[in-house]
């Protein structure tokens, strides 16, 4: 009489398991991280005055990044077979890939994702990074479930023109989504007049934009007549940068916005 297979462990509220795929050798530091809150052309912008655009920001801590593990080049010449896509550079078991054809370049992850019951994983290219002529693809995988592992695809977008991946930028991101909240939220279309506090919120609002507005413009124009170059700091609501409105107190509620995801805790 056979034994039967015994059932997979369940993974506890809060948690998220990544195994390590058989034969993948895995080095956590070069292979996985929480998401970053900077982004090189976020910093060139003049004054980085984007960091203060607070859901930009909030976007990019969301989650974990997956990173390239080597330097390679990749050419499409347009056509859909595999062979149409070749890859330059050092073979590696988890570096880019021609899986698929038509102009896709796979990466083979070397985790095998668990999620808590009734809770899936988005997938889909980091967060607000920039790469010429190529565009992640995302997913959404029940990794409460499957078995078996998936793939990160990227689609080149020009034929005939070397993409380059390094190695250590991220080309995956995930994080956990509760599929209640896919299932079971009612999305209401209603006049914002029925919620009269609310409504109140977005006329102040608006008045401190259109007076900061003014503040910039003003500093704009002494600054043209030769007087002190504007910081920028009057184009902005404080209040929304800094993410802070009143409570019923009267004090300012800081809330949350860049996000801090757990550092991998190898448990190998």
């Amino acid at each position: 009489m056979s034994e039967k297979n015994p059932s997979p462990k369940p993974v506890p509220p809060g948690k998220l398991i990544a195994y390590t795929m058989p034969g993948a050798e895995v080095d956590i530091d070069q292979h996985i991280r929480p998401c970053q809150p900077t982004r090189g052309w976020m910093d060139q912008v003049p004054g980085k005055f984007i960091y203060r655009c607070v859901p930009l920001t909030a976007a990019n801590t969301q989650g974990w990044e997956i990173l390239n593990p080597v330097d390679a080049e990749v050419v499409w010449n347009g056509g859909d077979g595999n062979l149409d896509l070749r890859v330059n550079g050092t073979p590696h078991q988890l570096g880019p890939q021609s899986h698929f054809g038509s102009g896709m370049v796979t990466w083979y992850l070397p985790f095998l994702f668990r999620t808590p019951e009734d809770c899936g994983l988005v997938v889909t290219g980091p967060a607000n990074h920039e790469h010429d002529d190529a565009v992640p693809l995302d997913a959404f995988v029940r990794t409460d479930w499957l078995p078996f592992p998936f793939t990160m695809n990227w689609r080149l977008t020009r034929k005939n023109e070397p993409v380059r991946f390094k190695a250590g930028e991220p080309i995956c991101r995930v994080f956990p989504m509760p599929l209640a909240l896919l299932n079971e939220t009612q999305l209401e279309v209603r006049r914002i007049e029925e919620d009269p506090g609310f409504l109140a919120e977005l006329g102040t609002w608006h008045q401190r934009r259109q007076e900061n507005a003014a503040a910039a413009a003003k500093a704009v124009a002494e600054w043209q007549k030769g007087g002190a170059k504007p910081t920028g700091e009057g184009a902005w609501n404080s209040a929304y940068v800094k993410a802070t409105k009143p409570g019923e107190d009267g004090k300012f509620e800081k809330l949350q916005t860049v996000f801090k995801c757990a550092d991998p805790v190898d448990e190998r």
